[in-house]
């Protein structure tokens, strides 16, 4: 099990400074500056994060996150309404009551579409 991160390094720099080292983050760890300040100290080698140079996964990418929150949403609004109806009446769960959740199926349909479509882009690399 690694160790937990708990020392914080605090430095300061001038924004020309700031911008360059979040421009070479963005670059090479996706925006993240700690794991970027962390990989230069030890020398890191690896290839740049390009996905920066396709909008069209990027967008893709970004609509499934939001088709997945909305659903996830949902799904847990429906089950905190039955959960709230058993505490009441522990035996009047009826049929009905679970068709909300087939509403569902067209959005994960959608989600799993979007998802294989991003799989075939990144496998293909385009």
């Amino acid at each position: 099990m690694p160790d937990k991160k708990s020392i914080t390094i605090k430095i300061r720099v001038d924004s020309q400074t700031h911008t360059k080292m979040q421009s070479g983050a963005d670059r090479y760890t996706d925006g993240n500056l700690s794991a970027f300040v962390r990989c230069a100290t030890l020398k890191y080698n690896e290839e740049p994060v390009t996905d920066h140079d396709n909008p069209r996964m990027i967008a893709l990418i970004k609509s499934a996150i939001k088709l997945i929150e909305r659903t996830g949403t949902n799904t847990n609004q429906v089950a905190k309404h039955i959960n709230e109806q058993q505490k009441m009446n522990p035996y009047s769960l009826r049929a009905a009551d679970l068709l909300p959740f087939g509403q569902f199926c067209e959005g994960t349909d959608k989600i799993r579409q979007m998802l294989t479509y991003l799989y075939n882009m990144i496998i293909s690399g385009k």
